[in-house]
């Protein structure tokens, strides 16, 4: 069960056990509550009104199951995917090209970015989705289509490790949360000269986030080629 397989996740890592009672949990069950309807509508079409489905309690069943249900279903199974496509679990299931960086990011010894994000405990859940999607529907669209180009890497087999990034990482994904944070905002370093805003050097990316504060990710490289034997070595 998905609810049972969260919990067991967050106890491992030390985390608390995971309730039900999310909005994904609650859309995952009115989805299948309410294809389980759908079905029901259908079965009785073809049973109880068997021979008689052109009476008007059979063309109200016939609109519910075959009109309104499926219109609803449709909002809500859409929602439910948006939301569980958020989470980490879903972002490993490319488990090949995805675990080194699931692993660091549960990993308690790690100094990366990402775990060190996870360990104070920062979006739990959804913390890859948190620092890599940007605000509004555009931000969760281009999250989206990245997605989709990453399923095409991983099935394709045209991607190495470490992953790069198509352009650098955006400071913005980092100041939408730690812009205005007490402890972010007491270091004069990331001031501008009055020491009342954030400077404009991290707030147009020139100077970048990661180049002060890093790894993101620690995760291993390319496995090393073997050198080719120098001539005459006889070997």
């Amino acid at each position: 069960m998905r609810f049972v397989g969260i919990a067991e996740a967050a106890t491992a890592h030390g985390g608390e056990a995971v309730k039900w009672g999310t909005a994904l949990d609650w859309a995952i069950a009115l989805t299948a509550g309410i294809s389980a309807l759908i079905i029901l509508g259908l079965l009785a079409s073809l049973v109880i009104f068997r021979g008689r489905q052109t009476e008007g309690s059979a063309l109200w069943v016939h609109l519910l199951s075959l009109g309104v249900l499926p219109l609803v279903l449709l909002g809500v199974g859409q929602f439910a995917t948006m939301e569980y496509a958020t989470e980490v679990q879903f972002c490993g299931s490319c488990h090949q090209t995805m675990k080194v960086y699931i692993d660091d990011l549960h990993n308690p010894k790690s100094e990366s970015l990402a775990s060190l994000h996870a360990q104070h405990r920062f979006r739990p859940g959804t913390e890859c989705y948190s620092c890599h999607a940007n605000y509004g529907v555009h931000g969760t669209l281009e999250a989206k289509l990245t997605g989709l180009r990453h399923v095409y890497k991983y099935n394709t087999g045209t991607y190495e490790l470490p992953l790069k990034m198509p352009h650098a990482f955006d400071n913005g994904l980092c100041l939408k949360c730690h812009n205005g944070a007490k402890r972010f905002m007491a270091q004069a370093i990331h001031l501008d000269d009055k020491g009342e805003k954030v400077s404009e050097e991290l707030r147009t990316t020139q100077t970048e986030c990661v180049s002060c504060h890093g790894p993101a990710h620690s995760v291993p490289g390319p496995p090393r080629k073997a050198a080719a034997p120098a001539p005459g070595s006889g070997s």
